[in-house]
C-alpha cells in the first residue's frame, strides 16, 4: 500500500507539473485571430508570423474563422470564455462595441512618430475614442458602382448619374436571366455599410452631431430608403443573397449587370474571373440628382489589441509592425499585391505612382476616394435599427417615410437607456 501511495503521489506531482508547464506554454503565445482570407492572401500572414517567431521568444499563433462565424459572436464568445485573442482584426461595424466596452488596449503610447505622421488624419479619427487610439488602420475600401460594360452597351444604357437614371438602367438591364443590379440584402452591418452613401447623398444622417438623438425621421432618409425598396420590390435588384454579399458571383457570371460593392471586387475578379476584367467598368455611385455632391463610404478592417492581454507591449508591437513598420513594404504589398485597396499611409500611395496610374486604381485614387467618408461605428442597437429600416422597405412593403419614423423611434428609445 505504501508503494502504491508513493506512486500515486508521483503521478499527482507529474500531473501538476504538466499542468503548470501547459499553462506556461499557453502564456508564452500571442493569439492572433482573423477571418478566413482567400488562399492567395494567406502567405502574407504566414510570412509575417514566421518572421516574428524567428526573432522573438514570445511566439504568435494565427487562427482564422469562417466569415459568418467571425463577424458573428466568435470574438465576444472568446472573451466571455477566457479564450480571447491578444490581437485581432475588427470591422468598423463592431469597432465601437469593443471600444466602449473597454476591451481595446489604448495604443497611442506605442505608435511611433513616423507612423502618426504617415497615416491620414481621417483614418486616425476613425479609430480614436475619448483621445485613445484603440486600433490600427491598415486599409481603405471605398464603395462604388461596378458595371458590365458589354451589357450596358448592348442595352443602349449609359452609366447612371442620378437615381432616376439608376432605376431606369436597372429596369432596362433586367431580364429573365439576370438582375439589373445587386445590392446587399442580408440584414447585417455590411448592408448598412453599403446603404450609408445613399443616405448621405440624399442629405440624411443616422444621428445628430452630438449623438443625443436620431436624425433619420426626415424626407431625405425616406428618399434613400424608398430607392432601395423600389429596386428590390420591382424585381430589378436580386431579393436574395448568395451568402457573400461583398463578392457576389452573380455579377462576373452574367447574372447581374451592375453591382454596388467595394474596391476589393477588382482583386477578387482579377484572381477568380480574369476573363471578366475586360468587361468591368467602375463609377461613382450616382447622387439623387445629376450634379449633386457625390459621396461614398470607405470601410476597412483595423487591428485591435485586447485590453486583457498578458503581453500588452509585445501584442502592440506585433499589431503595429504588421502594417506600420517604418519600411512600408508590407503595407504596400497588402494594398497592391495581395489585395486591391487604398492604404491609409500616404507614403504607400506616393511610393507607387505606376500602380495607382492603372485602371481601376487611378479611378479610386483620383475620383472615388476624394468623395469618401469613413464608415461610422454605432452601438449594436443602433446598427440593428438601420438594417431593420432597410429590410422593411425592401421586403415588408413599408414606405420610406414610415420606415424612417420607426427607425428614429427605435434609436431614441435606445438612447434613453444609455
Amino acid at each position: 500500500m505504501k508503494r502504491v501511495a508513493i506512486l500515486l503521489g508521483v503521478v499527482l506531482i507529474l500531473a501538476g507539473l504538466l499542468s503548470v508547464s501547459t499553462a506556461a506554454a499557453q502564456d508564452n503565445v500571442l493569439k492572433f485571430w482573423t477571418f478566413e482570407y482567400a488562399d492567395n492572401v494567406d502567405p502574407f500572414f504566414d510570412q509575417y508570423v514566421a518572421e516574428w517567431n524567428a526573432s522573438h521568444d514570445l511566439q504568435v499563433e494565427r487562427q482564422e474563422f469562417p466569415w459568418a462565424q467571425y463577424t458573428g459572436e466568435i470574438l465576444s464568445t472568446g472573451i466571455d470564455t477566457g479564450d480571447a485573442p491578444d490581437v485581432f482584426f475588427i470591422s468598423p461595424g463592431d469597432w465601437r462595441r469593443y471600444a466602449e466596452g473597454g476591451l481595446a488596449l489604448p495604443l497611442q503610447d506605442y505608435i511611433p512618430d513616423y507612423l502618426k505622421e504617415d497615416v491620414l488624419p481621417a483614418s486616425w479619427d476613425a479609430v480614436t475614442l475619448n483621445g485613445n487610439v484603440l486600433s490600427l488602420p491598415f486599409e481603405m475600401e471605398p464603395v462604388v458602382l461596378w458595371y458590365n460594360k458589354t451589357m450596358l452597351a448592348e442595352a443602349g444604357v449609359e452609366v447612371p448619374t442620378s437615381w432616376d437614371e439608376l432605376v431606369a438602367a436597372a429596369q432596362a438591364l433586367t431580364t429573365e436571366d439576370r438582375y439589373g443590379i445587386l445590392i446587399p440584402t442580408n440584414p447585417d452591418y455590411y448592408e448598412n455599410f453599403v446603404f450609408y452613401p445613399f443616405l448621405w447623398m440624399a442629405g440624411g444622417e443616422v444621428m445628430n452631431q452630438d449623438f443625443t438623438a436620431a436624425a433619420v425621421n426626415t424626407p431625405e432618409a425616406a428618399r434613400a430608403l424608398d430607392l432601395w425598396g423600389t429596386l428590390v420590390r420591382e424585381g430589378y435588384a436580386a431579393p436574395n443573397s448568395t451568402g457573400s454579399d461583398p463578392t457576389d458571383e452573380r455579377f462576373p457570371t452574367g447574372q447581374a449587370a451592375m453591382f454596388v460593392s467595394g474596391y476589393w471586387v477588382y482583386g477578387w475578379i482579377q484572381s477568380t474571373y480574369p476573363d471578366f476584367v475586360q468587361d468591368l467598368g467602375v463609377a461613382n455611385i450616382p447622387a439623387p440628382n445629376a450634379g449633386d455632391e457625390l459621396k461614398t463610404v470607405y470601410g476597412g478592417w483595423t487591428v485591435k489589441v485586447y485590453s486583457g492581454t498578458e503581453h500588452p507591449a509585445e501584442a502592440a508591437d506585433f499589431a503595429i509592425n504588421m502594417f506600420g513598420a517604418e519600411d512600408n513594404t508590407r503595407a504596400t504589398e497588402w494594398a497592391t499585391v495581395y489585395n486591391t485597396k487604398l492604404s491609409p499611409r500616404a507614403s504607400v500611395i506616393a511610393d507607387n505612382p505606376d500602380f495607382y496610374a492603372q485602371f481601376p486604381h487611378d479611378v479610386f485614387a483620383n475620383d472615388i476616394f476624394p468623395t469618401a467618408r469613413p464608415e461610422p461605428s454605432y452601438p449594436p442597437e443602433i446598427a440593428q435599427s438601420v438594417w431593420e429600416a432597410i429590410q422593411d422597405v425592401m421586403f415588408n412593403n413599408v414606405s420610406g417615410a414610415d420606415a424612417a419614423a420607426a427607425w428614429a423611434e427605435k434609436i431614441d428609445s435606445y438612447l434613453l437607456t444609455r
